[in-house]
């Protein structure tokens, strides 16, 4: 078992390769594109004396990236759109992948996937193979995370939100934030005309105008009740930036570019059960926007909780869940699994064998079956993953592949 994680670049440089190697012991980590950009856009820094060059920090975070129990998630831009149409309705609080192939046989039906051009590129930047096209991509992020001109471009988009204020100032701007969210919702859904918001939602997400008569169609055709209905996930994303903007207005938080790039990881809160970031301002927009089933949790509480796994840890000895009761991760399990009734339903040594069984006759079909498209949830799902000897053993022991289960495959 294991309990998907968004973790912004805050939380990721943050933990050491050993708190990495606890992390991946409980939790899936889903690694967002922006992480993966911000990661390629450190190529692009000055060298400065005394530090580690540029190439040198890329490769060190790039290695904190394991290829087990990891994903990179299917772009918000995509999933804004997919919202918009009806071909995306809810995020399950787990990670949202492009899969390569669909296969329908007569006994199951299931979806298998490939190394993403994100994960391809991060095995090539632990070896340090950089191309061209990673520096250019570098130098590019880097001067647009630099260009201000994009933040007043951002505020332009809205003036039907200008005159939103706080009038009764409250003790902490989670607080604030959360009054301004409620008259935010006042004007997008109560006083404004359920059309007028949804093209203010297309025109900020730069939707073809293709797509936009076919999204205003669906509005106008099909019985929804409310445009959470019609795009619930392209609403949340809506509201994000509008707080941002709001909390810009009314001197909230600032108005660097690092913090427009930053909202991002706050779209990926609902492909996760939990989210973290050492960032303040994140952190009260994310409690402003609760992502449904989201928990939060600190960096010093997770390098906490991992501290305290190591100490009564026995060399390669492997958890079946958190070894440590007073500890953020075993209540989030808690919460998630119930760890008692999870503990008494304990599969028996003829079900592991059963399942063992299964996933043989799982992978067959993976790699055998036909194509095919199926309607309803998947019966199996695939994930194709190379790893290098180096990485960290997928049997979760702490030790390098090449000194566990490697000799033995």
């Amino acid at each position: 078992m294991s309990i998907p994680i968004v973790l912004d670049k805050s939380t990721f440089q943050g933990l050491n390769y050993e708190d990495v190697v606890e992390l991946h012991k409980y939790y899936i980590v889903n690694i967002t594109p922006l992480l993966v950009s911000e990661i390629l856009g450190d190529l692009a820094k000055e060298e400065k004396g005394g530090r580690k060059t540029p190439k040198d920090q890329v490769i060190d975070l790039a290695k904190k990236m394991f290829p087990y129990n990891a994903y990179v998630n299917m772009n918000y831009k995509v999933l804004v759109e997919k919202s918009l149409t009806g071909e995306f309705t809810t995020a399950d609080n787990r990670p949202f992948l492009n899969a390569t192939k669909s296969i329908n046989t007569p006994t199951k039906k299931g979806m298998t996937f490939v190394e993403t051009p994100e994960e391809l590129s991060i095995k090539r930047w632990k070896k340090g193979d950089f191309d061209k096209l990673d520096e250019i991509i570098a130098e590019v992020w880097r001067t647009e995370s630099k260009d201000e001109n994009v933040v007043d471009e951002f505020k332009g988009k809205f003036d039907h939100l200008k005159d939103i204020k706080i009038k009764d100032h409250k003790p902490s701007n989670e607080e604030k934030f959360l009054a301004l969210k409620e008259r935010l919702q006042e004007r997008l859904y109560v006083e404004l005309e359920p059309a007028d918001t949804l093209n203010l939602v297309i025109d900020y997400f730069e939707i073809s105008p293709d797509l936009k008569e076919s999204i205003q169609a669906r509005w106008k055709n099909e019985s929804h009740p409310d445009l959470h209905s019609l795009a619930n996930y392209a609403m949340y994303c809506y509201e994000i930036v509008c707080l941002y903007f709001i909390g810009i207005n009314n001197s909230l938080c600032g108005e660097r570019l690092t913090n427009l790039l930053d909202l991002e990881y706050l779209f990926y809160a609902p492909f996760a059960r939990v989210f973290s970031t050492n960032d303040k301002f994140l952190k009260n927009l994310f409690f402003a926007v609760q992502p449904t089933d989201t928990f939060f949790v600190k960096l010093p509480q997770l390098k906490d909780d991992f501290k305290k796994f190591k100490a009564v840890n026995e060399e390669g000895k492997v958890f079946d869940e958190p070894p440590v009761k007073d500890s953020e991760t075993y209540r989030i399990w808690d919460n998630v699994f119930d760890m008692e009734l999870t503990r008494r339903l304990k599969p028996s040594a003829e079900e592991l064998k059963r399942k063992e069984a299964e996933m043989e006759e799982v992978l067959k079909i993976a790699e055998t079956g036909k194509e095919g498209k199926f309607k309803g949830e998947a019966d199996f799902v695939v994930k194709e993953t190379f790893m290098s000897q180096d990485d960290p053993c997928p049997c979760k022991s702490g030790k390098a592949f090449k000194d566990c289960h490697l000799p033995k495959a």
